[in-house]
C-alpha cells in the first residue's frame, strides 16, 4: 500500500499527540494512584458497560442499514461494520472506514461509492447530535462562563439549523449546485467538476432526508443508537464509585466524542483518556479517579471492537489478508474524517 507524505505526516503526528496526551496524564497522576481506583472497581457495572456498547454496535448497523436500504441483510451489514471498527482500532488512517466502505461495495446491489457517501452522513448525522446536546449538558456545571454557555447554546441552534437545510437541500438537488455553483464565483477553489460530483454522492447519501417522515425517523435512530453509549458512560461510572447520572454521562460521551476527532494514535489512546479527564475535573471528581473511568471504558470499548470484528470476519469468510489487499487496492476511497464517529 503506497502512503502519500501528507498521510505519514498525519500519521507520525496523531502518533506525538498520542504520547503528549498520555505523558500528560501520567505526569499530573500518579500510575499507582489509577491501578488503585482501578482495583476498586465494581465488576458488575463494568459487565453492564459491555452490554451497553455492543447494543450500539447493532443500533449503529440499524442505522446503517436505514441509509442504504433492504440490499443487504442485518446481520451481514453488522459483522461488516464490527470488521470495520476492529481495523479503526487497530491500524492507522482509519483504514477501518475504508474496509467497511469496501465490504460493503462486493454486495449484490451496493457499490463502495454508497458505502462511502452512508458513512459520511453517518459521521455528520453523529457531529450534529453531539452539538445539539452540547448545551443541555452543559447546564450542569456552575462555574461555565456566561459565554461559553450562550456560545454551546448558538451551537445547538446553528446545528438545527444545519439540519433544516439539508433537508431543503436533500429535495432541491438543483438549488445545492446552484448553491456551490455561486460559491464557486466567489472562491475559485471551490469551482471544479470534482466537487460536484463529490455533491452529489452527499445528496445520494441523504436519500432518506427527502421525505419528512423518513428523516425524522432517522434523527430518531441516530438518538436511539447513542443512548446506549450513555447508559454505558453512566454504568462506567459507577463502577469507579463515581456520581452516575444522565447528565454527567451525556456530557462525557460529547467531551469523548470531540476529543478523538484529534489526529491520534489507532484506537484513539490518549486524547480519549485526556478528553475524559478534563471532562470529569470540569465536573468537580478527582483526576485519578476520572483517568481510572477513562483508562476502563476505552480497554473495554477495545476490547469488544477486536472481538466484535474477529467474529464479523469468520461470519462473512472473508481472510485478513484478503481484506488488507483489498484495502490496498481502495485505500483512496477513505471517506472524510469527521467528528462524532467513536466512542
Amino acid at each position: 500500500m503506497q502512503v502519500s507524505t501528507q498521510k505519514r505526516r498525519q500519521f507520525f503526528l496523531g502518533m506525538a499527540i498520542s504520547l503528549l496526551c498520555l505523558g500528560g496524564m501520567f505526569w499530573v497522576i500518579k500510575p499507582a494512584e489509577i491501578a488503585h481506583a482501578i482495583q476498586q472497581a465494581d465488576e458488575r457495572y463494568l459487565l453492564g458497560t459491555a452490554v451497553y456498547l455492543t447494543l450500539y454496535l447493532f443500533l449503529r448497523a440499524v442505522r446503517w442499514r436505514f441509509l442504504l436500504g433492504p440490499r443487504i441483510g442485518q446481520t451481514r451489514l453488522f459483522h461488516i461494520q464490527n470488521v470495520g471498527q476492529m481495523l479503526t482500532q487497530l491500524l492507522p488512517f482509519r483504514l477501518g472506514d475504508v474496509a467497511r466502505a469496501v465490504l460493503v461495495g462486493q454486495q449484490p446491489g451496493l457499490s463502495v461509492p454508497q458505502g462511502v457517501t452512508t458513512m459520511v452522513v453517518e459521521r455528520l448525522l453523529d457531529m450534529l447530535l453531539m452539538v445539539l446536546l452540547l448545551p443541555l449538558a452543559l447546564r450542569q456545571i456552575d462555574t461555565l462562563p456566561d459565554w461559553l454557555r450562550q456560545t454551546a447554546l448558538l451551537s445547538g441552534v446553528a446545528a438545527l439549523g444545519l439540519i433544516l437545510f439539508l433537508m431543503v437541500v436533500a429535495n432541491k438537488r438543483p438549488l445545492a449546485h446552484t448553491l456551490l455553483t455561486g460559491l464557486g464565483h466567489k472562491i475559485p477553489r471551490l469551482a471544479s467538476a470534482k466537487l460536484h460530483q463529490q455533491l452529489d454522492s452527499l445528496l445520494d447519501g441523504l436519500a432518506a432526508f427527502t421525505q419528512w417522515r423518513t428523516a425524522l425517523a432517522l434523527l430518531g435512530l441516530s438518538l436511539l443508537t447513542w443512548l446506549p453509549v450513555v447508559l454505558a458512560y453512566d454504568a462506567a461510572l459507577q463502577a469507579v464509585h463515581l456520581p452516575a447520572s444522565w447528565l454527567n454521562a451525556t456530557f462525557i460521551m460529547i467531551v469523548g466524542a470531540f476529543a478523538v476527532a484529534a489526529p491520534s494514535s489507532p484506537g484513539q489512546i490518549g486524547v480519549f483518556h485526556m478528553g475524559v479527564i478534563a471532562a470529569m475535573t470540569a465536573l468537580g471528581q478527582p483526576a485519578e479517579a476520572a483517568a481510572s473511568l477513562a483508562v476502563l471504558y476505552h480497554a473495554i470499548n477495545f476490547l469488544l471492537m477486536v472481538l466484535a470484528g474477529l467474529v464479523g470476519l469468520n461470519s462473512i469468510q472473508v481472510s485478513f489478508q484478503r481484506l488488507t489487499h483489498s484495502l490496498g487496492d481502495s485505500f483512496k476511497v477513505a471517506p472524510p474524517e469527521l467528528t462524532g464517529n467513536r466512542l
